[in-house]
């Protein structure tokens, strides 16, 4: 994905960037949306922070967005960097899955992620990323693709597609926000 557009510098304050809270239960994870479509003006770029609890579950259901089709799914390629929080001095860790999703996609990944660990996804099925237990987990995920539309389209897998759901039924993790940026006076 090459950028058409030559955009000036610009600075947003941590105190603008709009915060959601996605999925409920052990699924539920914060969404910092400092640099995502319809929040930050870029050409390609789609950019976001998100952070989840110990033991809970992000990118979940797994979903996909590798093949465009207008209004449905974006082409988009994917970048996690993760950490951990450590517990009592040990470090954290956590898993990424990635499967094939067909139509010529072949990305079949099932790795343990640790401080510092980047996960590329060309295409496929991705999800869940898993904190383990007492660690939480932030990952910067990072998307482009060659589409002209800046857009977040996704289609969630179907075998795992009904868990949204079950989320209005379900309260958010307490937990959460786990980090909110303070205010300015």
């Amino acid at each position: 994905a090459r950028c058409t557009r030559r955009l000036p510098a610009r600075y947003g304050p941590a105190s603008a960037v709009p915060v959601e809270l996605r999925g409920t239960g052990s699924c539920s994870r914060q969404v910092n949306n400092f640099g995502a479509a319809g929040v930050f003006e870029c050409d390609k770029l789609i950019a976001v922070e998100v952070i989840t609890p110990g033991g809970n579950w992000s990118s979940f259901p797994p979903h996909k967005h590798d093949e465009h089709r207008p209004g449905e799914e974006s082409e988009l390629e994917e970048i996690y960097y993760f950490e951990f929080a450590p517990h009592d001095g040990t470090p954290g860790l956590g898993y990424q899955r990635v499967s094939p999703s067909g139509n010529g996609a072949h990305t079949d990944v099932l790795a343990e992620v640790r401080d510092g660990d980047v996960v590329l996804i060309p295409d496929g099925w991705h999800g869940p990323s898993m904190a383990v237990p007492g660690h939480d987990m932030y990952y910067l995920n990072v998307m482009a693709g060659p589409g002209t539309d800046r857009a977040w389209l996704i289609c969630d897998h179907p075998d795992h597609a009904w868990i949204r759901d079950t989320w209005p039924e379900r309260p958010v993790d307490p937990r959460l926000p786990l980090y909110t940026a303070p205010e300015r006076s």
